[in-house]
């Protein structure tokens, strides 16, 4: 079901955006659409392969595919705390963030019914960060996706082989990493940050760009960049989970 915003709330959300940290050469954000979503405890959002439509995940360990007008279908069920999702646009593999035991899922296209345990992050295993860990993923190129966590807002790259490549941490901005995005076009992360509700610009070796409000979410734990249709998708993992589309200028 779609609805939108009031005037008035719709009028705040644009005047929390003009006030944010935003150098004048970033995207520009502008009016919000909202859909309620039948994603229980919708926590991860990406683009399909073929960019015809929204996969999301959620804890209860479900994946769902969401039309751009806000109609959900089932995709895939596994028993695990799913808090993120991405897709390898040339292969079309997607990949999964399993919070609790750290580590990363493959599901193997194109018949999606075949997964793999590919990596642990092992700072977050060996750290103990349970239910405060691995919240974000975004796949980034050559084999390497980028994977944040709530504790420490840390930021790592990971080969698909499980090698790290690299970690920084993004705390000087955010307060967390609770979804991420990677935007080729810019050649930025996009991260959302629930405790706060912003959205944050920053490079891909973590340098900050931008901040966006994003209002009274209450909930935000999911990003997905779309320049195809000039907007920037949030899911809201609240008892009555929402897609919210951010237009934007690109």
């Amino acid at each position: 079901m779609k609805y939108m915003l009031s005037f008035v709330f719709a009028s705040l959300m644009m005047a929390s955006s003009c006030v944010s940290d935003v150098k004048s050469e970033m995207p520009v954000m502008g009016e919000v659409t909202v859909y309620d979503v039948d994603v229980e405890e919708l926590s991860g959002l990406c683009l399909t392969q073929d960019t015809s439509a929204l996969l999301s995940c959620g804890d209860q360990g479900v994946v769902k595919k969401i039309s751009f007008t806000g109609e959900v279908s089932d995709f895939w069920e596994h028993d695990a705390d799913m808090e993120g999702i991405t897709v390898d646009p040339g292969t079309g593999h997607i990949f999964i963030a399993i919070e609790g035991a750290q580590k990363l899922y493959r599901l193997e296209a194109p018949d999606y019914d075949e997964y793999s345990t590919i990596l642990y992050v092992q700072e977050a295993v060996d750290k103990e960060y349970k239910n405060s860990g691995l919240e974000g993923i975004a796949y980034y190129k050559d084999d390497i996706v980028f994977i944040g966590s709530q504790w420490g807002a840390n930021l790592w790259q990971y080969k698909l082989d499980g090698t790290m490549v690299s970690k920084v941490s993004l705390s000087g901005f955010a307060s967390e990493v609770a979804g991420l995005d990677y935007d080729p076009a810019g050649d930025w992360l996009w991260v959302v940050d629930s405790n706060r509700a912003e959205l944050y610009i920053c490079t891909v070796a973590g340098e900050h760009l931008a901040t966006y409000k994003l209002g009274n979410i209450s909930n935000a734990e999911s990003v997905c960049v779309d320049r195809e249709r000039n907007c920037v998708w949030i899911g809201s993992d609240e008892s009555s989970p929402k897609l919210y589309k951010f237009n934007f200028t690109f």
